[in-house]
């Protein structure tokens, strides 16, 4: 997976008066907020270790949700070495916490740097469902309006983009806007059936902002198809390759639809 495709980010923190910590009493470190979902890490020290856990604040609420990851996570040694560990979770409504970390209690004097632990973690988002993602880019704020020349109507929204930016990336857009149609001239351009937020998400990706996953590469990849956008469709088949989590049997129906070929040839070299 390429740096720009992925959802990762990393989360440190430091618990003082780590010597008089209780038994079985959590000690949390500070709320942050990533992907628009908040998080916390805490310690919990019990009769044999001192555990680390990452704590998904998420509400439970009444939509089922997802979230699949990876956690490489390190604790600090006072010998300025790590204490490594990775592992994969899947938390929902009814599962939001868990261990990614641990030591013996009688190895603390190892982890303990003037009565504190450090500890550091970085998270791999693998998949997310039932959660909204914050937009990354707004195509209707002032910026936008400002450095935009063209405003393209989607449903009910309005998307403050560039032209030649679009017409870059695009052969439906350098079309659009290079005169031979009438709405080359117009300031305002309706785009008929497409629905905003998959729009949303492919103005996303061409920027380099999107983070692709399972649930929305497939509706990306058909207006990226529609629109005739190479970059676009070559940043589906990337994902499809590397990172998605879908079927081959899928993976091959799309490849053969989109005429994906580095996807056609990965699937007949894998039979």
């Amino acid at each position: 997976m390429s740096v720009s495709e992925e959802k990762k980010f990393v989360m440190k923190h430091v618990f003082e008066n780590a010597e008089s910590m209780e038994l079985d009493k959590k000690y949390y470190g500070p709320e942050e907020k990533h992907f628009g979902v908040p998080w916390k890490i805490y310690i919990m020290k019990d009769e044999r270790y001192h555990c680390f856990y990452l704590e998904c604040l998420k509400s439970k609420g009444t939509t089922p949700w997802k979230i699949a990851f990876e956690v490489n996570s390190k604790i600090l040694k006072k010998n300025s070495q790590w204490l490594k560990h990775s592992l994969t979770r899947e938390y929902s409504r009814t599962f939001r916490s868990d261990h990614f970390n641990y030591f013996n209690n009688r190895a603390r004097k190892k982890y303990m740097i003037d009565g504190k632990l450090a500890v550091e973690l970085e998270v791999k988002i693998k998949e997310i469902s039932g959660i909204e993602i914050p937009k990354t880019r707004k195509f209707d704020d002032d910026v936008a309006k400002k450095f935009s020349d063209v405003v393209l109507m989607v449903g009910d929204q309005q998307f403050h983009v560039f032209k030649m930016y679009l017409s870059m990336h695009s052969t439906y857009f350098e079309s659009l806007f290079s005169g031979n149609f009438a709405e080359s001239e117009k300031s305002i351009i309706e785009l008929k059936d497409i629905d905003p937020r998959d729009f949303q998400n492919f103005l996303e990706l061409i920027h380099g902002d999107l983070v692709l996953e399972d649930s929305t590469v497939v509706r990306i990849l058909k207006l990226a198809d529609y629109f005739d956008a190479k970059s676009a469709i070559g940043r589906c088949e990337r994902f499809l390759l590397e990172n998605s989590n879908k079927s081959t049997n899928e993976k091959s129906n799309l490849a053969i639809q989109y005429k994906l070929e580095n996807l056609m040839v990965e699937k007949v070299l894998k039979c």
